[in-house]
């Protein structure tokens, strides 16, 4: 088979998660300027390990983990914008979840989900609202997959419990 066919590993991460990676950073840091700029940023750090030779075991985790390095750089550049949590984002549209209702139940859950331990918290937005499997989320946090799949669970029970208790 001809690899010249095949596009190269940045275009087809870039096909297939430059905008994932625009929702990671709207929930992160709002509908701004700078998300677009992030966006960019990650793709040109990721071109850049490429270009050195990096091995990477799961590229797309890779890419989340480069992704949460700006993310982080960011938000300490920026301290005095206004950031919008992950909690407060019913105004950002996720076309793969659309939201058509609310009602008490989803204000209950993103205050649950915002009184997550930070860790948790970022697991679970990872796997749930970016999809990403447990070996990405692990590249992506630097964690063993173990650790992900214990916060996850004990993210998940958390916020199960609550809402059970406060229906």
């Amino acid at each position: 088979m001809d690899t010249t066919d095949q596009p190269p590993l940045l275009e087809r991460l870039f096909a297939e998660s430059a905008g994932d990676l625009a929702r990671y950073f709207t929930r992160r840091h709002g509908v701004s300027a700078i998300v677009q700029d992030l966006v960019q940023e990650t793709f040109l750090q990721m071109a850049r390990g490429l270009k050195e030779g990096r091995q990477l075991k799961c590229a797309r985790g890779y890419l989340f983990g480069i992704a949460r390095h700006l993310s982080q750089a960011a938000w300490e550049r920026k301290s005095r914008e206004v950031v919008v949590p992950f909690d407060t984002v019913a105004a950002v549209a996720d076309a793969r979840t659309p939201v058509t209702v609310k009602d008490d139940r989803v204000d209950a859950a993103r205050e649950t989900i915002a009184a997550l331990a930070p860790l948790q918290r970022e697991v679970l937005e990872l796997r749930f609202s970016q999809g990403l499997s447990y070996a990405e989320i692990a590249e992506a946090l630097g964690i063993p997959v173990g650790t992900v799949r214990s916060r996850l669970h004990n993210a998940v029970a958390a916020v199960r419990e609550r809402l059970e208790t406060n229906p």
